[in-house]
């Protein structure tokens, strides 16, 4: 009763005519409510879900996980949302390599940390790709990307249309694994 705060409302005259169904409502609000603040502070604190962060994403469901996608898309889209993967970023973290080592094996750069970003918007590697995607992108959605920064790039991606972004990062990973 203490972590619901049942016992201040118990402890108060306020109480006298009040419901048991609108008491357990009042309990159930108040757990969700201080679980989604714990499950916040809880991503916050995991490096790993940087790109997750960025999404503003609500205790709930995600519109991909409700979309006719197959599992590889499915997949690839939740993979890429829970910074899980596999980018240099990620696998450096199992090999013991610092995020800022980890460096793109596609365009071999020794500046370019392989991560979401990189991967999907700024790697030259799959510039061609990627012009093409952006175009139909913008046919599909109204949405022109070009104008828009990185990070806004990033969060319209994971998104967005779930089913025809998986297959554009389907299409780059296969090309990327021809390339490394």
């Amino acid at each position: 009763m203490t972590n619901c705060e049942l016992n201040n409302l118990f402890n108060t005259s306020t109480t006298d005519g009040l419901s048991a169904k609108f008491l357990a409502n009042f309990a159930e609000n108040v757990m969700m409510d201080n679980f989604f603040e714990n499950w916040k502070r809880d991503v916050n604190n995991i490096p790993k879900l940087r790109t997750f962060k960025l999404l503003h994403s609500n205790f709930e469901a995600q519109s991909y996980v409700r979309s006719v996608l197959s599992r590889q898309q499915r997949s690839t889209i939740a993979r890429m949302r829970s910074g899980t993967y596999p980018l240099e970023i990620e696998k450096g973290r199992y090999r013991g390599t610092p995020a800022n080592r980890s460096f793109c094996k596609a365009c071999k750069s020794s500046s370019a940390v392989e991560d979401e970003k990189h991967f999907l918007i700024q790697c030259p590697q799959f510039l061609s790709k990627r012009n093409t995607f952006f175009a139909d992108f913008h046919i599909r959605t109204s949405i022109n990307l070009s104008i828009l920064n990185d990070d806004e790039i990033l969060i319209l991606l994971l998104t967005t249309n779930s089913k025809f972004v998986s297959n554009y990062i389907i299409d780059i990973t296969q090309f990327r694994e021809q390339l490394i």
